[in-house]
């Protein structure tokens, strides 16, 4: 197993920006997880043994077949945290920009040599379509999408499930558990700018929602 490895589409900026990022989110990681231990959210418990390997890359060729086999199945429950992308990466390589437009970008989407993608893992008995969660980095933050796919590779929709954003007015961290029944569960908190916890509004200490995937592969808010 080895740590990620960070490519982007220029390589001269490879090296700078891989100690600055590296470093930077370390440091982020440690304040998000503080930020979930302040509130007792018992339910969000890191299973760290629930991933499988991922299978080898057969081909280079980019297909939808192939795309999917980036994505192994993951036992649920299972609940995404700060650490999850640091686990899955020991196993699962970053994924370039050209799969990920030819599968779930769009063609008027706009990313940098900063953005980051790596695939995370399958919902597993998904019969009639595929749902599928990668992990998508940039300098605003990281964010976990949850994409459903047709059998012949047409997206049906696309979705944040979890992530962090950086903001004027501190960290937002959002975390999320996916039930055996296909509930994605999130809760967003946030860190000030001293890395204290915070409210995420004058009314809220955090935000509670809920995303429910159905049988015919589409999000649906609840």
């Amino acid at each position: 197993m080895k740590p990620l490895k960070i490519y982007h589409k220029d390589d001269h900026h490879q090296h700078g920006h891989d100690c600055n990022h590296d470093h930077g989110h370390d440091h982020m990681e440690e304040q998000n997880d503080l930020l979930i231990n302040l509130d007792n959210l018992e339910n969000f418990k890191e299973d760290k043994v629930k991933v499988k390997v991922m299978p080898e890359k057969s081909s280079n060729v980019i297909s939808f077949n192939n795309f999917i086999n980036f994505f192994p199945p993951v036992e649920l429950p299972y609940t995404i945290t700060s650490d999850t992308q640091r686990l899955l990466s020991l196993n699962n390589d970053p994924l370039s920009a050209e799969w990920m437009f030819n599968f779930v970008l769009g063609k008027d989407d706009v990313i940098d040599e900063y953005t980051e993608f790596m695939p995370c893992f399958a919902i597993p008995d998904t019969k009639d379509f595929f749902a599928l969660v990668y992990w998508e980095a940039g300098i605003e933050g990281t964010a976990f999408y949850l994409a459903t796919f047709s059998k012949t590779g047409i997206i049906i929709e696309k979705s944040k499930i979890a992530g962090t954003n950086y903001k004027d007015d501190g960290l937002y961290q959002m975390v999320c558990t996916i039930s055996p029944n296909w509930l994605f569960s999130r809760v967003e908190g946030r860190l000030d700018e001293k890395g204290n916890a915070a409210p995420v509004s004058s009314e809220e200490n955090h935000l509670y929602s809920s995303l429910q995937l159905s049988g015919d592969g589409e999000i649906v808010p609840i």
